[in-house]
């Protein structure tokens, strides 16, 4: 996770519509009132503002995934992911994934001017 004056962003984000994986290796960045989802090469996937976006914490992957529904399309997010896909590790990687879910949410709901749930 980088953070500068106005700007928040998680790298190594699993990104994916549904079952359908979009990235494994993406990016969020909010900045500005803006949410953006990067894909692996840093091609734009999605961007809307912050006030748009309805940010969900998935309780069926105990808090390792984040729905985001941007522009009518809703995506999971994973942030942190990225960088355990396919290591040992992995099982162990929740919980600091858990933070930065909470910690993305947090950054959404402080762009568009609501104080997150729970």
């Amino acid at each position: 996770m980088t953070t500068g004056p106005e700007t928040v962003e998680f790298d190594e984000t699993q990104i994916g519509r549904g079952l359908k994986p979009v990235a494994q290796h993406g990016r969020v960045v909010v900045a500005n009132g803006v949410v953006e989802l990067y894909g692996d090469g840093g091609e734009p996937v999605d961007r809307a503002p912050a006030g748009a976006v309805v940010a969900k914490p998935m309780a069926v992957t105990f808090g390792q995934n984040l729905a985001l529904t941007m522009n009518g399309t809703r995506w999971n997010v994973s942030p942190g992911w990225g960088r355990h896909v396919g290591r040992p590790s992995a099982m162990w990687a929740m919980f600091g994934i858990r933070r930065q879910v909470k910690a993305l949410h947090a950054a959404i709901e402080a762009h568009a001017g609501r104080t997150p749930a729970g």
